[in-house]
């Protein structure tokens, strides 16, 4: 895997909606696609998933592609999501189908979002038009917590997403939904999570208009001493870095390409803003599963001040590997 920078912009973001069985997502999917202000969405469901939106869709001539009664446009995924995508496209080229300005994915119930953030961030086809904006994950409040003791899924649908919306607010008990937070924040340290009931809430706060990978970066400054962090939920572990000192750019990049070619399975969530020798800017760099952003370069620092930092979320690898071999490779230190 090599590591580039990136330098396109002004493409159609692409946002992923995910969560286990029972999670809520058939809710709030028919809760946000009866907003006014979604007519101008695409919204990609699997075709052997949990939406069951069939009540809101009307009548249209044009095969796979179906349209809200708001004007959304729903379609299925029958083969390849590439192909899907692709599809929508075209049809708006040919005037089959209204203009949209977003599209939401919605994954089934024990979907590993990976593999669509991949083919998202990968697939050249897909990469010249769009670009990945967030990763919603819906957790049960209710269910929650034992779903994650039970289910590996729901740990890595977790670990993969910018926010995570806990559902069921309205009947679940307060205190197990306040641990159930917790819980979410020990597997992913910088996720933003939402209370929501019923499935409502603002569709300007899932799709707000900031640049994509921006999300959560004040989240990074929560570790308030320099140096490494690491906490656990199973398998799954995370480790974090932050240091005034500049980073050596080869060095790192020779870092993340041996991490993500030799254990890319283990990899779920990356973040983090790079203090460089020899740039005066700040570099954010992001990965979702295997796959990873190209690098972007900032205006400036968004957060108080200009230091590294750095936080990893990965399956089954040792926290003292990862900090040993960051020493060692990064930081240029022996023992």
């Amino acid at each position: 895997m090599i590591v580039t920078e990136a330098n396109v912009f002004n493409k159609v973001p692409i946002s992923i909606i995910t969560g286990f069985l029972g999670s809520g997502k058939t809710t709030l999917l028919n809760y946000l696609t009866a907003q006014p202000n979604m007519s101008d969405i695409a919204l990609i469901i699997n075709e052997f998933g949990e939406v069951g939106i069939d009540n809101l869709l009307i009548e249209s001539s044009i095969e796979n592609t179906l349209l809200l009664e708001n004007g959304c446009i729903c379609c299925s995924i029958r083969g390849d999501l590439v192909d899907t995508i692709i599809d929508l496209f075209t049809k708006v080229e040919n005037g089959q189908i209204p203009k949209f300005k977003r599209i939401v994915i919605e994954t089934t119930g024990l979907a590993n979002p990976g593999p669509i953030i991949n083919s998202i961030r990968n697939e050249k086809l897909i990469s010249k038009k769009c670009e990945l904006d967030n990763v919603i994950t819906l957790v049960d409040g209710i269910q929650g917590a034992a779903q994650l003791v039970r289910y590996q899924e729901v740990k890595i649908q977790i670990s993969q997403a910018d926010l995570c919306l806990i559902s069921k607010c309205d009947i679940g008990s307060s205190k197990k939904i306040n641990s159930l937070e917790t819980d979410l924040l020990k597997i992913n340290p910088i996720l933003r999570t939402k209370k929501i009931k019923n499935g409502r809430i603002n569709p300007e706060f899932l799709f707000e208009k900031v640049s994509p990978g921006f999300r959560n970066i004040e989240l990074l400054n929560q570790h308030p001493h320099e140096g490494v962090d690491s906490f656990a939920h199973g398998k799954i572990s995370s480790w974090s870095f932050k240091s005034d000192r500049d980073i050596d750019e080869p060095r790192f990049r020779d870092w993340i390409n041996m991490l993500y070619t030799l254990r890319p399975y283990a990899m779920l969530r990356m973040k983090g803003i790079i203090k460089f020798k020899n740039r005066k800017q700040p570099i954010l760099i992001q990965a979702v599963g295997s796959s990873m952003s190209e690098l972007q370069e900032l205006d400036g620092w968004p957060l108080k001040s200009n230091q590294t930092r750095l936080i990893l979320i990965f399956n089954g690898l040792p926290q003292r590997s990862v900090s040993t071999s960051f020493s060692r490779w990064v930081l240029n230190e022996k023992g």
